[in-house]
């Protein structure tokens, strides 16, 4: 099959992690792949580190209405079968490029919203794909018809035999500073309010009087002013010397592989890249009880659910940080589930499935 992935976003993000494994497994299976996003930014290297072709659209301001004759174009050059779209501003422009070229569309919803692209969507059949059962009965409460979407979780190539595109570096405790049997507590996301930044913070103190040789480690990018509030709430709590800011990382695989616990105490998930990845490398994860986390984390089994507080927060790694055993057996059944559930294989097979049902609706030739 010959295959357009858009997004319309270039941040870091779980969205654009998970369009890479996508799109990357996708031309290893044998397909035709070429990858659309905005210019500039985390996304475009990315892809050319996979190996994926890709082309660059601005898809914002006064200008984006142009981005739908380009991508039309771009599809009609390239003989292009299916048309798969990521992000909300990707779906408008890519289902307005499908209708004028005759090409069916798939579009895969990240985030819960009340958008109402998908409810009317022009194609007949199945083509919205929710990243968890969560978001599936959002979108169906919200007037999308059920038997129009269908849940596919965000798969990762963590941990199987894709070529590895980071490098191999050096003892991530001694990058870090940190003791080399220093206990590890990592946040792997963006560094905001939304993600739980502050709520660890606010556990750590807590976490530090039971084990004091535990270190916060926080992979992801961050607002200046952000970063700073984060570090005056630390110094005031007598945590800062605990932690560890790291900025964006290309190599999220080896950071990850390094932790003990990995923790995202987030308002809202639906379907964490975060964690899956977490997941794939054998950790226990520890997780806010919200949105589609409960899909993902087996409470007592792969990791924690909890409530949304610094105490629930602090109890939950403590007790986990205290059993090791239970944290080596939690981290194997996580692998376990990883490897079954959420492995880019998983999701490419029903991925491909949906392309081929809706390519049996495809005119013949292409306008």
């Amino acid at each position: 099959m010959n295959i357009i992935q858009i997004v319309s976003s270039s941040r870091t993000s779980g969205t654009a992690s998970m369009m890479v494994v996508l799109a990357a497994w996708l031309k290893r299976r044998g397909h035709q792949v070429l990858a659309v996003c905005p210019p500039g930014d985390w996304l475009p290297g990315r892809l050319t580190e996979a190996g994926v072709p890709h082309a660059e659209i601005l898809m914002h301001g006064i200008r984006s209405p142009q981005a739908i004759f380009k991508l039309r174009q771009l599809a009609c050059a390239n003989g292009v079968d299916v048309i798969h779209t990521h992000l909300t501003r990707a779906t408008y422009i890519g289902h307005a490029a499908g209708r004028l070229s005759h090409i069916p569309v798939v579009s895969t919803v990240h985030v819960m919203h009340r958008n109402i692209a998908y409810r009317y969507l022009p194609n007949r059949d199945r083509s919205v794909v929710a990243v968890s059962e969560y978001l599936r009965q959002g979108l169906i409460a919200s007037g999308v018809p059920a038997d129009r979407v269908q849940t596919v979780y965000n798969g990762t190539d963590f941990d199987t035999d894709l070529p590895a595109v980071v490098p191999v570096l050096g003892d991530v405790r001694a990058e870090l500073g940190v003791p080399p049997d220093a206990s590890l507590i990592g946040l792997f996301g963006q560094i905001n309010a939304f993600k739980g930044s502050r709520l660890l913070i606010q556990a750590a103190h807590e976490v530090l009087i039971r084990f004091p040789h535990t270190y916060f480690v926080f992979v992801g990018s961050a607002r200046p002013e952000y970063q700073q509030e984060l570090w005056t709430l630390a110094r005031d709590r007598g945590v800062l010397n605990h932690l560890r800011f790291t900025g964006v990382r290309a190599d999220v695989q080896r950071m990850m592989s390094a932790m003990d616990i990995i923790t995202l105490p987030s308002r809202y998930e639906a379907c964490s890249m975060a964690i899956i990845e977490a997941m794939a490398v054998g950790k226990p994860v520890v997780a806010t009880r919200a949105g589609g986390n409960p899909e993902l984390v087996q409470d007592g089994e792969t990791g924690l659910l909890i409530e949304r507080t610094p105490e629930a927060l602090a109890a939950a790694l403590t007790s986990i940080l205290a059993d090791y055993p239970c944290r080596k057996r939690m981290g194997e059944a996580a692998r376990h589930v990883a490897r079954n559930r959420f492995s880019a294989a998983v999701m490419v097979k029903q991925i491909e499935e949906l392309y081929s049902d809706l390519i049996g609706f495809k005119p013949a030739l292409h306008s």
